[in-house]
């Protein structure tokens, strides 16, 4: 009923939560106060003393106000505890999320899910069921000492019905972890699944494979809708035996009151003993209402805490000064139970712009990741300036001065100025101007509103070979030393093709810059070049040299060559 590992995340703000319990409490004896308030003017009106009875009656609004006032500082402090508890959880997984790059067992979609709904689902555990769990244990025990002075037997009777309702807590509890792993194991898996169709929608209509992906999400959806009713079956379940056991226990204490009043117990305190018995029930009968957000939280919370505990890869390797050499040694990379996808790789680069070219599936994208420092899971050497290796490199410290560039970068929904100063915060609006007169796009961003024109999500409203120019001028707005492109150039109009490649050995003067593509008529100006196939460098060498002598890199650039041609 209780998560150690949830409420010891509070530690530094658990004053917050002993503070509500104490404030509950303390309202629990005004709600005392307020009915032995009210049952004294009754008394007192009866006997004619009516002076007694208002002045009475006034102590019991002034009770009640006193109440409200408790009401209201509760509320606030289990706010002020949850709204900690959510911006700690949010600032935790995100840090964690970046630490872990890719060693994480959840995906960017799933992430996405637990740090918004899994988290919100927490603030109601933090916010909810945490007070009332403290003040339900406590709550009773007092009411107990209480009614022992006034009548034994219907205290005993109460004290023995309570543990009912957290006896069926616990028994449902078990049949409720199952339901809850369950749902929120299919729901992030149905997220993940419908972000992955709505992607990748234009390829399953091209290979019309859109109606069975469709079949599949009902299917899907159909089980978690299923699962979804087994959880309010369950809940429902829960809360009729809650009310079975408190209302059925209240009607006790009430017959036996009334018992007792015949026997000879006064009649204000069998009253008191009638109005205030609900007060035994009602704190476990609140905790059980509670119960089941608390188990979707807690349930959430277990997968955030999975998250926050993953072993860090300790990156020690600060980057002092400029990068100026990548060596790749002997270098071996296999995803989990599939075969080799490059093989004893060997390559050096310096200031320059080099080229990697290759079929599709020659292992191209997955060496520029490596060298991106976004997949570190390699054997061999990956060594910047001859002495840092890059998995041991600290990130941030290495994308200040590493910069990757794909064909499916992410462009944010913001304006072109916002853009800019995200790369680089104290850029000017001339600076910006003239990065976009070199990527040729300053034409298009006058006509359509200047520096404050809106990319929209996904850059829906402009080219492909449009936003690829952008996102080239976004990173030149910072001094990068290390250039990436991976088929920076692919799918894009030939104006745009060719403004990029300028671009590049350009700026190949002062840097290193790499190049990586299938088109090896975009690879004429390099400096030297790899040509990978079947996961291992093929052929490598300058330009003049591979294309003079019998080569498989000659072959396929005369064969697409030709194929331009007779387009």
């Amino acid at each position: 009923m209780l998560d150690k590992e949830l409420l010891a995340y509070i530690k530094e703000k658990k004053g917050y939560l002993f503070a509500t319990v104490i404030i509950n409490i303390f309202g629990l004896i005004l709600n005392l106060g307020i009915t032995s308030s009210l049952i004294y003017a009754i008394y007192a009106f009866i006997n004619s003393l009516a002076t007694k009875g208002f002045i009475v009656l006034g102590l019991a609004v002034l009770l009640a106000i006193s109440k409200a006032i408790t009401i209201i500082i509760s509320t606030k402090l289990t706010t002020k505890l949850a709204d900690y508890v959510v911006l700690k959880l949010r600032e935790d997984t995100y840090t964690k999320f970046l630490a872990l790059n890719t060693n994480i067992a959840f995906s960017v979609n799933e992430m996405a899910q637990l740090s918004t709904e899994g988290i919100e689902q927490l603030r109601l555990y933090y916010s909810l069921y945490l007070p009332s769990f403290f003040y339900a244990m406590i709550a009773p025990l007092l009411l107990f000492v209480l009614f022992s002075f006034i009548d034994v037997v219907v205290a005993l009777v109460y004290l023995v019905c309570i543990p009912l309702i957290p006896l069926s807590i616990v028994l449902v509890s078990k049949w409720a972890k199952r339901i809850f792993n369950k749902y929120w194991d299919i729901y992030l898996g149905l997220g993940d699944s419908f972000l992955d169709n709505v992607k990748g929608m234009k390829e399953l209509k091209i290979f019309q494979y859109d109606k069975k992906r469709v079949k599949e999400m009902q299917e899907s959806s159909e089980e978690f809708r299923n699962v979804t009713m087994k959880v309010l079956v369950m809940q429902l379940y829960s809360v009729s035996i809650m009310d079975l056991v408190a209302y059925g226990g209240a009607g006790i204490g009430i017959v036996l009151s009334l018992i007792s009043l015949q026997n000879g117990l006064s009649w204000y305190l069998a009253l008191f003993i009638i109005l205030v018995g609900a007060e035994f029930f009602l704190p476990l009968r609140r905790l059980g209402s509670a119960f089941h957000i608390a188990m979707n939280g807690a349930t959430a919370g277990k997968k955030v805490m999975k998250l926050l505990k993953a072993e860090e890869q300790i990156r020690p390797e600060e980057i002092n000064g400029s990068l100026y050499s990548l060596s790749i040694k002997n270098l071996n990379f296999n995803y989990p139970d599939k075969p080799l996808i490059l093989e004893n790789i060997n390559m050096e680069f310096n200031k320059g712009l080099y080229s990697i070219v290759g079929t599709s599936g020659s292992g191209k994208s997955t060496l520029a990741k490596i060298m991106a420092n976004i997949l570190n899971d390699y054997q061999g050497n990956v060594l910047f300036n001859a002495k840092w290796e890059a998995k041991e490199i600290n990130l941030k410290g290495f994308y200040q001065k590493v910069a990757y560039v794909a064909a499916s970068s992410y462009m944010m929904n913001k304006t072109i100025k916002e853009q800019f100063r995200f790369y680089n915060p104290n850029m000017t609006e001339t600076r910006m101007w003239e990065l976009l007169e070199l990527v040729k796009m300053t034409e298009t961003i006058k006509r359509n509103g200047g520096l404050d024109f809106l990319v929209k999500e996904g850059a829906t409203n402009i080219s492909g070979g449009e936003k690829q120019r952008l996102l080239i001028a976004y990173y030149l707005a910072k001094d990068y030393d290390f250039y990436i492109f991976d088929e920076a150039t692919s799918n894009i109009d030939s104006e745009s093709e060719s403004i990029i490649l300028a671009i590049l050995e350009n700026l190949s003067k002062n840097k290193i810059v790499i190049n990586i593509t299938h088109r090896l008529k975009n690879v004429l100006t390099s400096n030297y070049i790899y040509f990978l196939e079947n996961s291992k460098i093929k052929e490598e060498g300058k330009v003049e040299e591979l294309l003079t002598r019998p080569s498989t890199f000659r072959h396929i650039y005369q064969y697409q060559t030709n194929l331009e041609v007779i387009k």
